[in-house]
């Protein structure tokens, strides 16, 4: 496809309103209608970014929270991510791009989304605190020097060169991970 040859997708009309019911409905159906049969489309709790597109997994997915603020103050930027995201499954899927080069831009333009950008600032909302769940501390004296809201990837061996800077004569190899008692 080059750029004169962009020819407009004809997409199911949108529904009314943008509830996450309505949304996945939706979602599923652009995909059955791209023919992207075996990607599939999910919710996400992520907060820094609207949506995303897992080439790999061939997964589509939008930020719930988003979503949520969206779906009553922003409907349209809602719709706008979804098929943001749909052109990169595109774009993946038929030509192995990745990105927002200008494979993906055409098409954007294709699924009626001229100059669609690589990101756009997003609403503002308030964002819900995770409680930590995990914490960095001193095995022998119980210091806690960093919490985590997930379990980190660090394992004891790893754990063993770790030390805190400034502190590491009485940091190196007695760090561990804990979880946090309720």
């Amino acid at each position: 496809m080059t750029a004169a040859e962009v020819q407009l997708i004809h997409l199911p009309p949108r529904p009314a309103g943008a509830t996450p019911v309505e949304v996945e409905m939706y979602a599923a159906l652009c995909l059955a209608h791209l023919h992207l049969r075996d990607w599939h489309f999910g919710w996400d709790k992520t907060t820094r970014r609207l949506g995303c597109c897992k080439m790999q997994q061939r997964r589509i997915s939008l930020s719930r929270y988003y979503a949520e603020a969206y779906a009553s103050r922003e409907p349209e930027q809602l719709w706008r991510t979804l098929l943001h995201e749909l052109a990169h499954a595109l774009a993946w899927q038929h030509r192995g791009a990745r990105g927002h080069g200008p494979v993906w831009q055409r098409y954007c333009t294709a699924l009626g989304i001229p100059g669609e950008r690589a990101s756009v600032r997003g609403i503002e909302f308030e964002a819900p605190r995770r409680e930590p769940r995990f914490h960095l501390c001193h095995c022998e004296t119980g210091e806690v020097y960093r919490t985590y809201t997930r379990r980190p990837r660090h394992n004891a061996v790893s754990l063993r060169r770790c030390y805190i800077p400034g502190r590491k004569v009485e940091t190196l190899g007695k760090l561990v991970i804990r979880p946090i008692a309720s």
